[in-house]
């Protein structure tokens, strides 16, 4: 190969290595970005445990909602996260399981710090809010 041959197969290298990043961002851009602390009904129904129960979904899709909260090392039982379903208080996670995930609009998790601040004492420990559709109701989507 001649010398002048090399030094421009290596520039349209350098040229196609630069341009890459900007390529592949801008597929990135165009991709939905998965929140940490958000499950939407599209991300569900793309899911594997899209027909599950929903508590099924979020150990799958983010584990770290059911999680107990970090710290409270001192305390000497550790504050449950709440949950809230359609804005009403559930006793226990358990009731996740008798949510089927198809039913899901969204599902949010809340850090201790703005569960308290939105729900009061009773969400010391972070919460996780569920809306579903409602019994004869169509999913939003589906309109």
């Amino acid at each position: 190969m001649k010398p002048g041959h090399a030094l421009a197969a290596l520039l349209l290298s350098a040229v196609a290595f630069v341009a890459m990043p900007a390529a592949s961002g801008a597929q990135d851009a165009q991709a939905p970005r998965k929140e940490r602390d958000l499950i939407t009904r599209a991300e569900i129904e793309s899911s594997a445990q899209h027909d599950q129960d929903l508590y099924s979904a979020i150990r799958s899709l983010r584990p770290h909602f059911l999680q107990p909260p970090r710290g409270n090392h001192g305390a000497v039982t550790a504050v449950a996260t709440a949950l809230y379903v359609n804005g009403s208080r559930e006793p226990y996670l358990d009731a996740l399981r008798r949510i089927s995930a198809s039913l899901v609009t969204e599902v949010r998790y809340l850090d201790p710090g703005k569960a308290e601040m939105e729900y009061g004492s009773s969400a010391q420990g972070g919460a996780i809010v569920v809306k579903i559709t409602k019994p004869g109701e169509q999913p939003p989507d589906a309109r």
